[in-house]
């Protein structure tokens, strides 16, 4: 059996008096989809921006194909910055927000990471740039500034954009969460097209049917611990936990 592609050992991590990260521990395997679910406050994003390295640990360690990053006493990782950043062009994140830069048109958000980070000529960049916003369905939209897309189109060109660094490994926090109820379905649609495709992808999302039908295993977090994890199946159908019970009837109620 390979290795796995990000191994997570004990992650904790506190701000100030708020610890929202104990002891986290999984192994994500090449090719999975990890849905991560749970309450607001119960850890999700500050585990996505730890793996990414947008948050620091408290302790623990994080090893992406055999490159470990460990935490020191003094909260600070264990390897130098610039193995930081070459170890985050492999891990690709989109956010709730878009966060386009304004200034730039579809394309040139997508091509401004290749030049600088990954030091790609013009011609190769600009033909990846096309062929990915043809993937997400945006070709004919690649001259136009953020603030003339849609929300949902602008988050597809920030998928586009995180997959122009070509990353092993894709997070999405809450990436439909800021989108108006009609359109999440087009973006949602990108990132089932990714996960046919194999993309190795851990996803932070309330788009429960989303989880159920996509994801090859379901963890479900409360109080920054992961208090039950296993298949769609399992954990939807026949979740064993009384908080997971709870929080899933809860949730399901609502949706319905």
């Amino acid at each position: 059996m390979s290795n796995p592609i990000i191994e997570i050992r004990n992650l904790t991590k506190s701000f100030g008096s708020n610890t929202v990260l104990v002891d986290f521990s999984t192994n994500i395997k090449k090719g999975e989809v990890v849905g991560i679910i749970g309450p607001s406050g119960s850890g999700k994003s500050t585990l996505l921006r730890c793996i990414n390295f947008l948050e620091i640990a408290d302790s623990g360690s994080i090893v992406i194909e055999g490159e470990e990053v460990g935490v020191g006493k003094d909260g600070e990782h264990t390897v130098p910055i610039g193995k930081i950043t070459q170890l985050r062009t492999r891990v690709g994140m989109v956010f709730q927000q878009f966060n386009l830069f304004p200034h730039l048109t579809a394309i040139e958000n997508i091509l401004a990471g290749p030049k600088y980070v990954l030091k790609e000529g013009q011609a190769d960049r600009e033909k990846k740039a096309q062929k990915l916003l043809e993937m997400v369905g945006l070709a004919e939209k690649a001259g136009h500034f953020p603030e003339e897309l849609s929300g949902g189109q602008q988050q597809r060109v920030a998928i586009a954009r995180a997959l122009a660094m070509n990353p092993e490994v894709m997070l999405f926090d809450e990436a439909t969460s800021a989108l108006d109820p009609e359109i999440v379905g087009e973006v949602l649609s990108v990132m089932r097209k990714l996960a046919d495709d194999g993309m190795t992808m851990l996803v932070v999302t309330h788009e429960m049917g989303f989880v159920r039908q996509v994801a090859d295993r379901v963890i479900f977090m409360d109080e920054g611990k992961v208090v039950e994890e296993g298949t769609p199946s399992e954990l939807f159908d026949s979740p064993k936990h009384p908080r997971t019970k709870e929080f899933l009837s809860a949730i399901l109620s609502h949706t319905e």
